[in-house]
C-alpha cells in the first residue's frame, strides 16, 4: 500500500462521530480493515473503505504502483445506490478469500461512476467490445499501464477467484498474450472517425417511425423488459407529434406515459420514478431513484401536458419535482443524487407493503382504497404490494382528492419505517438537468421558477468560482468538470433560464461555459467535443443517448440558440461542424440518437416553445397568459398589423384555434430613405389573444424587420400559445 496502514488508520480515527464503517469485520468495536478510498470523500468508495481488499481510487498512486510491481489491475466500477454492486460487495469484497487473491496478484481500483462517467464511459466500451453487453458493477482486468483486455459484470464469488487465478496465470507465463489483446481493443477504441454524410430534411420522422416500431402496444414503452423511460426518445417523439400530429403518434405517447405513471415503476405514495422497470407492465421497478430520472421525466410530462392538456401528466410532473423539492434538496441549495434500492438489507422493502400493514393504517378507507388501487396476487413483489392503480384513466379528478388523503397516510406511515440509503453527493451535470426541469415545469405553475433561479445562483456560487467544477459532497466541490457538465449548465442557463426571467447574468455565464467547453473539449480536426480530458482512457466522443441526454446533442442545440441570442455566426459554423462529425452515425439509426435529431429538428422546422427568436436574435417573442410579447432590438422595428404601404408584410398572428386578437397602435414614423410615413412597431408591443379553447394550438407569426436602412425578407415563426 502506497500510504502505510498507519497514515490510513488516522484518516479513520479523525472521521467524525456519525461515521458508521460498511463491513461486517470488526475488531474491538472497530472496523478490522481500512483501505485507500477512506482517503476518498465518494459515499460509493467510503463504502468499500472497510472492505479486506486494498482498493485504490483511480489514481496515479494506484497505477504507478501497478507498473513498479508488474500487477495486472482489477478495476471494478460501481455506484452508492447500485443493489448488484451491494450484492457482489458482500459475497465478494467483505470476502477474505477473495481479498487474498486479489491483494497478492492485483492492484485493485475502485471508481465511482457518477463521479467519473467518463471512465466508465471508456470501460464500458470495452466490455461491450469484449461481451456485447454491459451494466455495473463493471469489473475490468487491465495491463499495469491501464489497457483493458477482460470485462465482464456481476460475477460470484467462485467464478470471480476461478478468473482472477487464470488471468494472473497467463499474466505470468503467457504475457503477450495479454499485451495483444489489449493492443487491438486499444486500437479499435481509437479508430472510430467515420466521414460526414448529407442528412435527411425529414430526419426526425425518419427516426420516430422506426421507434414506432418497437412500441408495446399493450404495456407501453418500446421493446421488451427491462424497460427503461428513454427519455429523450419520448421528448423527440412529442416533438415531432407537435410538428406532425397523428393519431398513431399521440396513440404510443399517451399508453407510455399512462403506464409508467400506474404506479410500480412509478411511487405512488411519494412522487418520483424508479430507474426502470424488470417487467413489460412497468409494475415492479429496480427501486433505485436518481436524481437525472426525475428531472428528465419532469421534462417529459410537462410537455405531454402541454401537448394533450391531460391534467394526469401536470400531475405527475409536480409530484415529481415536489418529491425531489422536499427530499433529495440539501438545504434550499443544490440536490442529492440518488436513494438506494434496498433498505434494512431487502431490495424494494421501504416501498412495499402487506395489507395487514394497509388496513392498520387505513382503517375503515382500506376498502376504498382497494376500489382504487390493484392488491391482488399480481402486484406481489416479495409478498407484498406494489402501490399500483387497478385503471388509470376511469379515475376522475375529483377521485384524486380522496386518493391523496389515502396515500398521505401511507406516506406519513412510510417516514417510519428504515430509508434507503440516501447518496449525498451533488453532481453539477445532473442538477443542471433539473434546473431545466424547473425552468420548463414553471410553465405549468409558476412556484418552481423561484426554485429553478436560486438553484442556478447555488450552482453558480459554489461550482464556477474559477475554473467548473464536478462534485460537492459535505459543502465541499473537487473533481474537475468534464464535458457534460458544461453542456448541461449552458443549456439550462441559455436556452431555459434566461429565457424566462431575461436575466443576462444566466446568458453571459452560459456563453463563458460553451467558450471554454470548446478551448478545452473541442475536437479541432474531426469536430465535436470529447468526453474529458482524463489522459488514461481514449476519449472518444459519444452521440448516443443513454440513461441521459448526450451531451453533444445538448451542445448542438445549445450552439445553435446561444448564436441567435448574442448573435454571434461562429457558434452557428461550430453547431453544423458537430453534426457532420456525427451524421454518419445519426443516418445509420437516428432513433439511437434522439437528442441531437431533436434538435436538428428545431433548427429547420423552428422551435416549439414559448420563447423563440426571429431575425437571429433582433427579436425575442414570449407567449403565456393569453398575450404574446415582443422584444425589438433598439435600432429595429416590424410593420404593424394595418400597414400604409401594400409592398410591406402586416405583422399577423393566425391560428384556426384563435378567437380573437387585439394589436396594439401603430406609431408612424418616416425614414430618410422614404418620404412616406410607416407604421411600425418598435422596442416592446404585446399581442392579447383568446383561444377557442384550450387545445394544443400552434400558431404562425408572420412579421417583417425592417431598420432605417433595410427591410429584411419577411418571416414565419411558429408559437406554442397554450
Amino acid at each position: 500500500m502506497a500510504h502505510s496502514n498507519q497514515e490510513l488508520q488516522i484518516v479513520y480515527q479523525q472521521k467524525s462521530s456519525d461515521y458508521q464503517p460498511r463491513t461486517k469485520h470488526f475488531e474491538n468495536n472497530k472496523a478490522k480493515f481500512t483501505n485507500h478510498l477512506i482517503l476518498a470523500n465518494s459515499p460509493y468508495l467510503l463504502q468499500h473503505a472497510h472492505n479486506p481488499v486494498n482498493w485504490y481510487s483511480f489514481n496515479d498512486e494506484a497505477f504507478k504502483l501497478a507498473q513498479k510491481e508488474n500487477k495486472l489491475i482489477f478495476l471494478s466500477i460501481g455506484y452508492a445506490t447500485c443493489h448488484w454492486c451491494h450484492v457482489m460487495e458482500e459475497e465478494s469484497f467483505e470476502d477474505i478469500e477473495v481479498a487474498n487473491v486479489l491483494n497478492k496478484n492485483f492492484i485493485a481500483i475502485k471508481i465511482d461512476r457518477e463521479v467519473l462517467p467518463d471512465v466508465d464511459s471508456h470501460f464500458m466500451n470495452i466490455a461491450q467490445l469484449l461481451t456485447g453487453s454491459g451494466g455495473w458493477p463493471l469489473n475490468v482486468v487491465l495491463t499495469p499501464v491501464g489497457d483493458g483486455f477482460f470485462a465482464g459484470t456481476y460475477f460470484p464469488k467462485n467464478t470471480l477467484i476461478t478468473n482472477l487465478k487464470q488471468l494472473q496465470n497467463i499474466w505470468q507465463n503467457e504475457q503477450n498474450k495479454i499485451l495483444k489483446i489489449a493492443k487491438n481493443i486499444k486500437n479499435i477504441l481509437l479508430e472510430k472517425h467515420s466521414y460526414p454524410t448529407q442528412l435527411a430534411q425529414n430526419l426526425q420522422n425518419l427516426a420516430v417511425q422506426d421507434l414506432l416500431k418497437t412500441f408495446d402496444e399493450f404495456n407501453g414503452g418500446f421493446g421488451d423488459a427491462p424497460k427503461f423511460p428513454h427519455e429523450a426518445q419520448l421528448l423527440m417523439l412529442i416533438n415531432e407529434q407537435m410538428h406532425n400530429p397523428s393519431d398513431e403518434k399521440l396513440t404510443s405517447i399517451i399508453i407510455t406515459l399512462d403506464a409508467m405513471a400506474s404506479g410500480g415503476f412509478y411511487d405512488m405514495v411519494a412522487g418520483g420514478f424508479h430507474r426502470y422497470a424488470t417487467d413489460n407492465n412497468w409494475l415492479f421497478p429496480h427501486f433505485e431513484k436518481m436524481l437525472y430520472n426525475q428531472a428528465q421525466l419532469a421534462i417529459v410530462y410537462s410537455k405531454a401536458y402541454q401537448l394533450t392538456g391531460k391534467s394526469l401528466y401536470k400531475r405527475i410532473a409536480k409530484q415529481t419535482l415536489d418529491y425531489v423539492i422536499r427530499e433529495m434538496q440539501h438545504r434550499n441549495q443544490g440536490f442529492y443524487s440518488a436513494t438506494d434500492a434496498d433498505s434494512a438489507g431487502k431490495e424494494g422493502l421501504f416501498f412495499i407493503w402487506d395489507n395487514k400493514e394497509l388496513k392498520s393504517i387505513l382503517g375503515d378507507n382500506f376498502i376504498e382504497f382497494g376500489r382504487y388501487f390493484d392488491l391482488s396476487e399480481s402486484t406481489k413483489f416479495e409478498q407484498q404490494h406494489v402501490i399500483r392503480f387497478k385503471n388509470i384513466n376511469k379515475i376522475q379528478t375529483s377521485d384524486f382528492i380522496k386518493i391523496d388523503v389515502l396515500l398521505k397516510k401511507l406516506y406519513q406511515k412510510r417516514q417510519n419505517h428504515e430509508k434507503p440509503i440516501l447518496d449525498n453527493k451533488i453532481l453539477l451535470s445532473w442538477n443542471s438537468l433539473l434546473l431545466k426541469a424547473l425552468v420548463i415545469a414553471s410553465e405549468i405553475d409558476n412556484k418552481y421558477l423561484l426554485t429553478a433561479q436560486n438553484l442556478a445562483n447555488f450552482l453558480l456560487n459554489n461550482f464556477y468560482k474559477s475554473d467548473l467544477k464536478r462534485v460537492q459532497i459535505d459543502n465541499q466541490t473537487s473533481q474537475q468538470a468534464i464535458f457534460e457538465d458544461y453542456a448541461y449548465f449552458a443549456d439550462g442557463l441559455t436556452s431555459d433560464l434566461y429565457d424566462i426571467n431575461n436575466n443576462k447574468k444566466y446568458l453571459v455565464n452560459a456563453k463563458k461555459l460553451i467558450d471554454e467547453a470548446i478551448d478545452n473539449f473541442w475536437d479541432r480536426r474531426n469536430f465535436g467535443f470529447k468526453i474529458s480530458n482524463n489522459k488514461r482512457i481514449s476519449n472518444n466522443k459519444e452521440i448516443y443517448d443513454g440513461a441521459i441526454f448526450n451531451p453533444n446533442g445538448v451542445a448542438y442545440g445549445v450552439l445553435n440558440k446561444l448564436s441567435v441570442r448574442i448573435q454571434d455566426t461562429k457558434y452557428q459554423q461550430l453547431a453544423k461542424q458537430l453534426l457532420s462529425s456525427f451524421s454518419t452515425q445519426i443516418n445509420q439509426n437516428p432513433r439511437a440518437y434522439a437528442s441531437i435529431v431533436k434538435n436538428y429538428n428545431d433548427k429547420q422546422k423552428g422551435i416549439l416553445a414559448k420563447t423563440v427568436y426571429a431575425y437571429n436574435g433582433k427579436i425575442k417573442i414570449q407567449s403565456g397568459g393569453n398575450k404574446i410579447v415582443l422584444y425589438i432590438e433598439k435600432g429595429w422595428h416590424i410593420n404593424a398589423n394595418k400597414v400604409l404601404q401594400k409592398s410591406l408584410i402586416a405583422t399577423q398572428l393566425n391560428s384556426n384555434n384563435i378567437k380573437s386578437v387585439n394589436y396594439p397602435a401603430a406609431k408612424l414614423i418616416t425614414l430618410e430613405f422614404s418620404k412616406d410615413k410607416l407604421a411600425i412597431y418598435d422596442e416592446k408591443i404585446t399581442l392579447n389573444f383568446s383561444l377557442k379553447d384550450k387545445k394544443f394550438t400552434i400558431a404562425q407569426l408572420d412579421l417583417q424587420a425592417c431598420s432605417d436602412k433595410v427591410c429584411l425578407p419577411p418571416q414565419q415563426i411558429k408559437l406554442i400559445l397554450n
